[in-house]
């Protein structure tokens, strides 16, 4: 079955003109081309393998945000384009609102709210409680951009944000936060290691209170 994704489908079509995939009669290569493409095959399953731990974690990290924020009472959303995923057999649409609230903001802003990756809203209402955007291989400026959008649609009534990073990333951000253009803005992102999220996760579910209590876990940039 070929995909529908025209960008998996050009990928294909690449990977068939380098040689990495084969069409036709292989005996028609020389050795040393066969050792290159056998070197190429290797080095794109390792990147594949990378990719898939990668968004294995990504997923690992929205459920954990998700089954929190439901345990402490508030309505919860996933990003619109993964609501279909799952962590461990627990499929996020059956936490997930089912469908996202109109926040009162024009048509591109909320396309651009909807893809952060988990928000809360408190319980029966549209409004937004916590917003957190999960970094991992990709730039993590584009999501602190996103928070941003996301607090200067409500300026008067500012949602706590968090970026959600892996252990090895947190220089970065660091960096990231600092620089001028963020830091002016004056806007409080926090952020909390993949490591401290998995590991008091459930602590939190059974005795959180609210929002603040995932503070506790959480570091600020000052």
């Amino acid at each position: 079955m070929l995909s529908k994704d025209l960008g998996a489908f050009s990928g294909l079509l690449f990977d068939i003109g380098v040689k990495k995939i084969m069409v036709g009669d292989e005996g028609a290569l020389s050795e040393k081309e066969k050792i290159k493409i056998e070197k190429l095959l290797k080095k794109r399953h390792k990147e594949v393998m990378n990719e898939k731990e990668e968004e294995n974690l990504h997923t690992e990290m929205q459920y954990h945000l998700l089954k929190i924020g439901h345990s402490l009472g508030y309505d919860v959303m996933s990003a619109s384009n993964d609501k279909s995923r799952s962590h461990d057999g627990n499929n996020f649409s059956f936490i997930c609102l089912s469908d996202f609230p109109d926040i009162g903001v024009d048509k591109i802003t909320s396309s651009t709210i909807a893809l952060i990756d988990v928000i809360w809203f408190q319980k029966g209402t549209n409004k937004v409680i916590s917003a957190f955007e999960v970094e991992k291989s990709t730039s993590i400026y584009s999501g602190i951009l996103r928070l941003t959008d996301l607090y200067y649609s409500f300026p008067e009534d500012p949602s706590t944000l968090f970026l959600i990073i892996p252990d090895k990333r947190e220089k970065e951000l660091i960096m990231q936060l600092s620089r001028p253009a963020i830091k002016g803005n004056n806007i409080e992102i926090h952020y909390i290691l993949f490591s401290d999220l998995r590991k008091h996760c459930d602590a939190i579910c059974k005795f959180g209170e609210g929002k603040e209590t995932l503070k506790k876990i959480a570091k600020t940039v000052t």
